[in-house]
This record gives C-alpha cells, sequence and structure tokens, in this order.
C-alpha cells in the first residue's frame, strides 16, 4: 500500500517521562487506520504529536513526504484535520457557525466567507447529515448529532487526511456505528486517509482497513484486521485470553469472548 504518513524514530516524553520511544510507522493513504491499545499505551499521544498538538522530543513526522514542522500551520491545515477528544464549544454557537470555522485555513484577516466557502459549507453538512440542524445551538444536540457537525468541520477545511481522538467515546451503540458508518462513506466516496484512536475492538475491526497495536509506546503489531487481531497479539497489547472468531459474513475478526 501507498503510505501517507511516515513517523521516524519518534520519541515523545511528557515531564521527562518517555511516552513513544523511537516509533517508526507508515500510514497507507486512501485507507482507514485504526490505532489501539490499552489506556496509557501511547495511541492518543502519537496521533496528538502527528496533528502537531504535542512536539516530539526527537524523530521525524511527515506527510506526502514533508516534515510537518517545516510547513506553514494554515498550509498544513489545508491537509490535514483533527477532531480532537471530547472538543468544546463556547455555549449558544449554532452548528453552521461551528463548521464555517473549517473554512479558517483559507481566510484572510478580515475578509467575509465567500460564496465557494458557502458551498462547502452547505457540503460539508449535507455530508454529515446535520443541515436539518444548522441553526441549532451544538450544546443542544444530541451526543451524536455533535459528534457529525464537529466532522461536518473538519469536512468544511477540505483536507486529504482526518485525524480523530476516540469520536466514539461516551456514544452509545447505535450513534457509535452511526459516526463509524458516516467516517467509512467519506473514505470510500472522497478517498480520504482517515486515522482514529478507538477503544471498541470489534468496531475497529469491522471498519478499519489497517489496524496498529501500541503497547507501551511501541508498535507491536500493523496490518489487516484479520491478520493482526490474534489470540496471541491480544495476550500482548491487552493482557487478555480472547477467543477470536470471523463474523457472519467472514469479512472481520470478532473478539467474541475472554479470560484475564
Amino acid at each position: 500500500m501507498e503510505h501517507y504518513i511516515d513517523v521516524e524514530q519518534l520519541s515523545v516524553s511528557y515531564d521527562k517521562i518517555d511516552i513513544i520511544k523511537n516509533m517508526n510507522l507508515q500510514i497507507p493513504k486512501g485507507k482507514i487506520t485504526m490505532i489501539i491499545g490499552s489506556n496509557g499505551c501511547g495511541k492518543s499521544t502519537l496521533l496528538k504529536t502527528i496533528a502537531r498538538v504535542l512536539k516530539p522530543k526527537s524523530g521525524l513526522i511527515k506527510i506526502k513526504g514533508k516534515n510537518i514542522y517545516e510547513q506553514n500551520t494554515k498550509e498544513l491545515a489545508k491537509t490535514m484535520a483533527v477532531l480532537p477528544q471530547n472538543p468544546q464549544v463556547p455555549s449558544g454557537l449554532l452548528v453552521k457557525e461551528l463548521v464555517s470555522y473549517g473554512r479558517f485555513p483559507y481566510q484572510s484577516p478580515l475578509k467575509p466567507l465567500s460564496e465557494h466557502d458557502y458551498k462547502i459549507i452547505q457540503w460539508a453538512m449535507e455530508a454529515t447529515g446535520v443541515e436539518a440542524f444548522a441553526d441549532h445551538p451544538v450544546d443542544a444536540l444530541s451526543g451524536g448529532q455533535r459528534q457529525r457537525a464537529w466532522i461536518s468541520m473538519a469536512l468544511a477545511q477540505e483536507t486529504e487526511i482526518l485525524l480523530l481522538d476516540e469520536p466514539t467515546t461516551y456514544l452509545d451503540i447505535a450513534h457509535q456505528l452511526e459516526i463509524l458508518k458516516l467516517l467509512k462513506k467519506l473514505n470510500k466516496e472522497s478517498n480520504r486517509t482517515i486515522v482514529m484512536v478507538l477503544h471498541e475492538l470489534n468496531n475497529a475491526c469491522k471498519f478499519a482497513d489497517h489496524i496498529i497495536g501500541v503497547k507501551k509506546g511501541s508498535i507491536v503489531f500493523e496490518g489487516k484486521p484479520f491478520d493482526v487481531i490474534t489470540k496471541e497479539n491480544m495476550k500482548t497489547i491487552y493482557g487478555i485470553d480472547a477467543i477470536i472468531e470471523p463474523s457472519a459474513d467472514q469479512s472481520y475478526p470478532i473478539c467474541v469472548d475472554f479470560n484475564i
């Protein structure tokens, strides 16, 4: 597979404690990549570092062959959109206003939104199914509707890459599937490269093209779900004796039970 994001000898520390150590990684283009692992293993740290939220202790991250730390912030924002964990908005902010923030990389100071900007905003709301809530406050929406509004803002950036940190956390199973189906649809229809941290193992297996397993800041495995979601790998990263079986349609592996 053609890769799009290169991580080379990456080390990241918090308060002099190493979280990621000499990591090397290639993320494929036009695929959905899921990052899994136990709490505190470095999943979100990796995503935040790729997103340039965190600065590494050492190493290099390249997107399309370019060092992200040598790129202008606005130019990078035209390539990569980021949805952090539990994003917050000011009380009363309308959905259409939130989505319009996605046009920031294309704006000049004091310049109003153009006709093209409004077309992209409308398209992004329609693509995520939030156009009916355009004039509603974001904080008045349900959890699933709020996540779709945030994804709509990310789409309005017109980027080739979407980074999402646990986008289904605190959502019930119906809303989890709603968000993941939306992301799969966006990936298939526009060939977007999507990278997300996910806790729900079976959802990761169902929707991922590529899965990366992380433990103590290191890559333990990476590859297609059927190749890497094995009893041995689940024991390594989660410490569980998992029972893995194929899904009903034989398209992805499922953890049907486990012993700690």
